[in-house]
């Protein structure tokens, strides 16, 4: 009896043995990237919380050891700022967290607080440079404030920007999540293609992801996969890369959770170490 649970022991030692050395072995898959003190600073969408994109950085930063968790930086209802984390220049590739209370204001307002923010960040830690996550609204108050600072030599540098699940159509924002049809549609988009046009440097680069569930709505759920990808004539000037993911995964307030997306994201903004862009 004894020598049958000694056998068995021995079993389960090399069981769990061979299942530790197959996690390592899946751990060190993830490829390397370039590392960067240039910050990424991200904005959640409509109704979003600090959660809503700090699953992705804290896999940025702890299962993919790509980048850094720095901040957290909350904003009042009333504009008040109040920060979470520590930031080091000398940090590899620091992420930025912002998250605003008053998570179904509209896109002008949150600009407004954006504003503030990339204020507070660059006199109170230096910051000159940096990359820009928006998810769905969030994208709008990222554009929002960029069409009117992107060349302010005020306000920090963009140098690239990921658009995730962001509708670029203008009506779009005009409500909050109401739809809103309007005649003049084709007269808004023009417009606000060429103020983006004449603020955006032609150096920043952007990248769009959108999503369709291929059930018919040809969207991700909330947002038209055409708005997603207007964004490719709105941004004519720029280096563009749009991806289209499909298929039931690809839901709206899933693609910030998906490996893939993490993939995009991390190529576009660092590059990893030995591939071509």
């Amino acid at each position: 009896m004894w020598k049958k649970s000694l056998w068995m022991g021995l079993l389960s030692a090399i069981f769990v043995a061979g299942s530790i050395f197959v996690l390592l072995q899946l751990n060190g898959t993830h490829q390397k990237v370039n590392q960067s003190t240039t910050p990424t600073i991200f904005i959640h969408g409509y109704r979003g919380t600090d959660r809503s994109l700090h699953g992705m950085i804290r896999r940025f930063d702890q299962k993919y050891d790509w980048a850094t968790d720095a901040l957290t930086v909350k904003v009042s209802p009333t504009g008040d700022i109040s920060v979470k984390g520590t930031y080091s220049k000398k940090a590899d590739n620091p992420l930025i967290n912002i998250v605003f209370a008053d998570n179904r204001a509209t896109v002008t307002q949150q600009s407004l607080w954006t504003k503030k923010v990339m204020r507070y960040l660059e006199d109170t830690y230096d910051i000159k440079k940096f990359n820009a996550v928006g998810h769905s609204m969030g994208g709008g108050a990222w554009v929002s404030y960029l069409s009117s600072y992107a060349n302010n030599p005020d306000y920090p540098e963009v140098q690239k920007i990921v658009f995730l699940a962001v509708p670029f159509y203008p009506e779009e924002y005009v409500n909050g999540d109401q739809e809103v049809d309007l005649e003049n549609a084709n007269a808004i988009h023009t417009k606000f293609a060429k103020q983006m046009e004449k603020r955006l440097k032609t150096t920043t680069e952007i990248m769009i992801i959108g999503g369709n569930l291929e059930d018919g709505s040809n969207s991700d759920g909330e947002v038209k996969i055409d708005s997603v990808m207007y964004g490719k004539k709105l941004f004519s000037n720029q280096y563009v890369e749009a991806h289209t993911l499909t298929g039931p995964t690809a839901k709206h307030s899933n693609m910030h959770e998906l490996p893939v997306v993490d993939n995009y994201v991390a190529k576009f903004l660092w590059g990893f170490k030995g591939s071509v862009k």
